[in-house]
């Protein structure tokens, strides 16, 4: 299986809401669109809910401060307590489970 780089892109389309990446407090406009295709290259339908938190914190973290910041060895505590606060809270685990769903996409063997 290959590894999805976490290299934040731009698309020229822009999307009509940005809700998921008010979550991850993201605000510049290029920002947004690298985090919400990031999103869709990168959540699929298999992953577990903890897999695509922690893609999804990852691909925030990517967007708003660089690939580099995930390649410290303490980057991955950073991203599992991340993800811990955000399944821990109600609402913030509600708005995570909205985005999977929105950005996931059918495995090659699902679709």
């Amino acid at each position: 299986m290959q590894e999805k780089s976490f290299q934040p892109s731009t698309t020229s389309r822009r999307a009509a809401s940005h809700e998921p990446a008010v979550l991850f407090g993201i605000k510049d406009e290029e920002k947004i669109e690298a985090f919400e295709k990031m999103l869709s290259e990168l959540l699929r339908f298999s992953d577990t809910i903890p897999e695509a938190l922690n893609k999804m914190v990852k691909a925030a973290l990517a967007c708003e401060f660089g690939n580099g910041i995930l390649d410290g060895k303490k980057s991955d505590m950073m991203v599992k307590s991340i993800s811990g606060s955000i399944l821990a809270d109600g609402e913030l685990r509600r708005q995570a489970l909205l985005v999977i769903d929105r950005f996931a996409k059918a495995d090659e063997l699902n679709a």
